[in-house]
């Protein structure tokens, strides 16, 4: 979990963003993806998990959201409800998983 959030750290701090990048909706998936793929290891393995991943990586959204301007990116209140969205369908996923793994 710690490279995957600093690998979207990376990519949403230092990766110049391109015009020709595709649809405005495609970045706001790009954000739902990465956030998803964030918290579902997290969710596979501990039953509690959305106790301190759901605020613990909404923080983490909120904190780059913030912080992007700073790096000559844009700061977008969309940006963060798609990590939102990511988060939540992650942990159900997650959750899911590990239930289906280990039903007992």
């Amino acid at each position: 979990m710690v490279m995957i959030a600093l690998a979207i750290a990376f990519l949403t701090l230092l990766h110049a963003p391109s015009e020709a990048a595709g649809p405005k909706w495609a970045d706001k998936a790009y954000h739902a993806i990465a956030f998803f793929a964030l918290v579902v290891p997290g969710a596979m393995v501990h039953r509690w998990a959305f106790i301190w991943l759901v605020p613990l990586a909404t923080t983490f959204g909120a904190v780059i959201e913030i912080a992007q301007p700073y790096f000559g990116r844009s700061r977008e209140i969309e940006d963060l409800y798609a990590d939102i969205a990511g988060i939540l369908a992650g942990i159900i996923v997650g959750t899911l998983i590990r239930i289906w793994r280990n039903p007992a």
